[in-house]
């Protein structure tokens, strides 16, 4: 896999389609990097920043983009370090540049630990104080660090003051309102966020999935199920439709004691994501239930098998098992779940 390679080469830095001889006026700088980046095409990225180095050693600061290509190579090359020491330097001399303040916080996203991000971004924010690209993932960092502390509360504030009108700084206020339990301030600031947000199905999908879980806790059941109606309308509308986002739905009526709607909507489910865990789990207990226990060993053993369950689906699958197959008189397959029990 060649990382982050699609993220520099394409969406970004939009050479990827340029030939292989640069037209006339381009200037020797400008070949080559667009020679660095045929060779990284070809995953020769030693080759590469070879070329790119000899860039950072002229009087003039080379573009700002051969800091995203040089870092691009080294991660591919497994030097992670270098990679954000030299973009660090790149970011010092292109300071406030929208375009290499995203790439670094895609780059500390995927690279650097949230707690040595949270420092990185604190000393990136000195020099570009009102990055909304920084801002947003200081925001973010300091809600998974400790959503509670004064930290956390400042970095949320101050992202949507400096954003007022952006859809990130209102949806990172209600997560952080919700781990807070300021339910009522979480929904406000989730409901501005979808008056700011209307033409990206993916983050509306997400918002109407937080807001009916919270209206869910709030045991406003006609709300949660307004809100659980248009997360799948807007789940429908994506091109890979999110199984997670749906199977909240599917519990909500679940616990609605409405089991035939919500096995209907499970069905659908496992029909986008057939190895979805928490689906397959909750077909198996629907299956036990209706007194099919042959069917319902086989389902909740693939959702043992399959992918994302927590730990509490996880120990429930296996008392499921259990108890199955004991009424199914296969003593060994049950022993087998009841000691993984036991061993917990």
């Amino acid at each position: 896999m060649l990382i982050l390679a699609t993220f520099v080469l394409g969406a970004l830095l939009g050479r990827a389609d340029q030939s292989q001889t640069a037209p006339p006026g381009v200037s020797q700088v400008e070949r080559e990097i667009d020679s660095a980046q045929e060779l990284m095409q070809k995953a020769e990225f030693g080759k590469a920043l070879q070329m790119l180095g000899r860039l950072l050693q002229r009087e003039q600061a080379p573009p700002p983009d051969v800091f995203m290509l040089i870092a691009t190579c080294h991660l591919n090359l497994k030097e992670t370090h270098q990679a954000l020491e030299l973009f660090e330097r790149g970011m010092s001399l292109y300071p406030q540049t929208p375009l290499l303040e995203e790439f670094y916080v895609t780059l500390l996203t995927n690279y650097v630990p949230v707690e040595q991000m949270k420092d990185k971004l604190e000393k990136a924010l000195d020099i570009s104080p009102r990055s909304l690209a920084l801002l947003r993932a200081s925001a973010f960092v300091e809600v998974r660090l400790d959503s509670q502390s004064e930290q956390a509360r400042l970095a949320v504030t101050r992202f949507v003051e400096t954003a007022p009108d952006d859809p990130n700084s209102h949806y990172v206020y209600g997560q952080w309102a919700s781990l807070n339990r300021q339910e009522e301030l979480a929904i406000r600031e989730w409901e501005k966020t979808l008056t700011l947000t209307r033409a990206d199905a993916r983050m509306v999908m997400d918002i109407y999935t937080l807001i009916g879980d919270t209206e869910n806790h709030l045991s406003r059941a006609e709300r949660a199920e307004a809100a659980f109606k248009n997360a799948l309308q807007a789940n429908l509308s994506l091109e890979k439709h999110n199984p997670a986002s749906a199977f909240f739905y599917a519990e909500f009526l679940e616990r609605q004691a409405r089991f035939e709607e919500s096995q209907k909507l499970n069905e659908q489910i496992l029909g986008w994501a057939p190895t979805y865990g928490p689906a397959l789990l909750r077909k198996a207990s629907y299956l036990a239930r209706v007194r099919k226990p042959e069917d319902a060993v086989v389902a909740a053993e693939q959702a043992l098998a399959g992918n994302e369950l927590n730990p509490d689906q996880i120990r429930a699958a296996h008392v499921l098992l259990a108890k199955t197959y004991f009424q199914l008189k296969r003593m060994a397959d049950a022993e087998r779940h009841q000691e993984w029990l036991k061993a917990q």
